[in-house]
């Protein structure tokens, strides 16, 4: 080949693949710099992994594109309305409920940890001042920034709550023909490895984001059914609190079963035997249980192999993007970090292919 032509073929790839990187930056600068944007772009990314696999199958069986589209979010909007008017007069009667009791419950708080206080005196010579005031300091900042920043979250949840299902229409409609256009423009001596990992981030990212939402549903459920059938308040509540900590790998159950064990701890109406250590056992076993129906079960069946990081890992991306982005951040960390790992694998080899 003509050596002019070969620098001109090299200078034509090298365009465009600073052409695709640039996009991709760009799009990400926008993502992360508009207000509301990227938790839009994220729900909107569920959406479409959750939603994709009834769309192709509906397409395979002739139906036009648009149609497949519309029918499963039809069906997903009458499903939500219906939960919505089944359930959330009962969330917003729980919600009304605990509010109104939070000063009663902070009033036990501290005297619980007043009495530890006493108990463990000796323990805690180390610690300078007392620990009841420090704690009690903690819940009034922190409920003064809630009451603050409600305003804000609300107005952002509707924004949200409007662009992600406008966003996962527009990428089920349209995502494959820009994934396309985008790959239309890698280099072709680049083109197989890029097409492979695209299909590789798209089967792993929605077989993990279905495996989350199944396993996070099944939780929550059996959360839900525990503390119903022995009843204790809030379990309706507590058990979508549950559903949705769990996203968050390993600290997501701990943090789902606190406030539930906070509350059997210093509430008289959460009793549900006569004595303290029975209901507190009683609780604790209910999570413990939907703990060991989601490790012998559902993450064996449902989520094992999907995400191929070591715990360790695991653990440290958890602790960035809570860091980063904060509990935002811990859900979608996993993903990210999978897809990082797909990503880096394909340019190592690509690169050792090059030199080969």
């Amino acid at each position: 080949m003509d050596p002019k032509l070969q620098v001109i073929l090299k200078r034509e790839r090298r365009i465009k693949l600073a052409a695709v990187l640039g996009l991709l930056l760009l799009s990400l600068v926008i993502i992360l710099a508009v207000d509301n944007l990227l938790i839009s772009f994220v729900l909107a990314f569920v959406t479409n992994y959750l939603l994709s696999p009834i769309v192709n199958f509906l397409e395979r069986r002739r139906v036009p594109r648009q149609t497949a589209i519309m029918i499963p979010f039809v069906a997903a909007g009458l499903i939500i309305g219906i939960g919505i008017y089944k359930v959330l007069p009962l969330i917003t009667q729980q919600v009304a409920t605990l509010e109104s009791q939070l000063p009663k419950y902070q009033v036990d708080l501290m005297n619980l940890v007043a009495t530890s206080e006493s108990r463990f005196k000796g323990f805690l010579k180390m610690y300078n001042g007392s620990l009841s005031d420090t704690i009690n300091t903690w819940i009034i900042n922190r409920t003064a920034e809630l009451s603050s920043q409600l305003p804000s979250a609300v107005s952002g949840s509707l924004t949200v709550l409007l662009l992600a299902p406008f966003f996962a229409f527009f990428m089920l409609q349209d995502g494959r023909a820009t994934s396309r256009k985008i790959l239309s423009m890698v280099p072709n001596n680049l083109f197989e490895p890029a097409l492979n990992l695209h299909h590789q981030l798209n089967e792993q990212m929605g077989g993990f984001i279905r495996a989350r939402f199944l396993e996070a549903a099944i939780v929550g459920l059996v959360v839900w059914l525990g503390l119903q059938i022995s009843g204790f308040p809030y379990a309706s509540l507590l058990g979508l609190f549950a559903a949705v900590t769990n996203l968050i790998p390993y600290v997501g159950p701990i943090i789902g079963a606190v406030p539930t064990i906070l509350i059997a701890l210093i509430s008289d109406d959460a009793m549900i035997t006569d004595t303290m250590s029975l209901n507190l056992i009683i609780v604790t076993s209910i999570y413990f249980f939907a703990q060991l129906v989601d490790v012998i079960f559902i993450i064996p069946l449902v989520v094992a192999k999907i995400v191929n990081l070591h715990p360790v890992t695991v653990v440290i991306v958890i602790i960035i993007g809570s860091q980063v982005m904060g509990i935002l951040g811990m859900v979608i960390s996993i993903p990210v970090a999978s897809a990082g790992k797909l990503i880096f694998r394909a340019v190592f080899d690509q690169l050792i292919d090059q030199r080969g």
